[in-house]
């Protein structure tokens, strides 16, 4: 899925999180802290399956990018961790609890920190908003019954066990539709105002986006593949931008530190552009 070389299963290791989400009557009913340990169960197996880079400086920068957006994002406590992942597609994702996922060919297609800001602002809002929980209860029905035999009898699930466990899973990085998206948007506009960048480098970053897929589809498949881009979501953006007001003297597009972020995450990934 992330082009390492292997098929990453998100959820052939995952038995253990989705008891959790059994016991809750509905989305609504899974608190912070059940959603926390859901998040950090998938955590544990991404870690497993992808290229994280660990340069301290490169995960540190971005971590304080990431949570300074998310101290005006959220206000429900939620502990937000942002990983870079050594893969040059374009490409960013969340699961519950507050883990976020950013591809180094990401950084690389940012040309300016607002760019990236709008990215992080939107992943996070996926969180705050739990998409990634209702694709969870939309699809919970035979996967989640499983697993619930699974917790009673104490035993390893079987093969047809698996294959239901599995589509529980697949719900979490499943495509959102077209209401999440348009809702991840308008909330990382508020953020990133919030915060201090100009919610422009959103629009421009989508624009290039749309851009390279005419020229280089393969660099941005995954992006497209998990996040319906067009040119009508960025004209909304855009005509919420709008009514902000004049905002060229007060917010950040850009900054040097960002620029030696860029370059440090380029020096240390060893992943080859598609």
């Amino acid at each position: 899925m992330f082009g390492t070389g292997r098929r990453w299963r998100p959820a052939r290791r995952l038995a253990r999180l989705l008891p959790f989400v059994a016991l809750a009557a509905c989305t609504s009913a899974i608190g912070v802290e059940e959603e926390a340990q859901i998040g950090d169960a998938y955590a544990a197996e991404i870690a497993a399956e992808l290229p994280l880079i660990r340069d301290p400086a490169a995960v540190e920068e971005l971590n304080r990018l990431g949570r300074a957006l998310a101290q005006h994002a959220d206000s429900t406590g939620r502990r937000y961790t942002f990983h870079l992942v050594d893969s040059p597609e374009v490409n960013a994702f969340a699961v519950p609890g507050g883990h976020v996922y950013v591809n180094a060919g990401l950084v690389e297609a940012a040309d300016e920190l607002a760019e990236l800001a709008g990215v992080l602002g939107h992943e996070i809002a996926h969180v705050t908003e739990r998409h990634g929980l209702e694709q969870m209860e939309k699809r919970r029905g035979a996967g989640l019954l499983v697993n619930l035999a699974y917790l009673l009898m104490g035993r390893e699930p079987g093969l047809l066990e698996q294959v239901a466990i599995e589509g529980g899973g697949a719900a979490i990085f499943a495509k959102y539709g077209r209401d999440a998206e348009r809702e991840a948007d308008l909330e990382a506009i508020e953020t990133l105002v919030a915060a201090g960048y100009h919610p422009e480098g959103m629009a421009t970053f989508f624009e290039e986006l749309l851009r390279t897929q005419d020229r280089q589809p393969g660099a941005v498949e995954q992006w497209f593949s998990t996040h319906p881009t067009s040119a009508e979501r960025v004209r909304e953006a855009r005509a919420v931008i709008g009514t902000l007001g004049s905002l060229e003297e007060q917010l950040v597009r850009d900054t040097p530190r960002y620029q030696r972020f860029r370059e440090r995450v380029r020096e240390i990934s060893t992943a080859q552009a598609p």
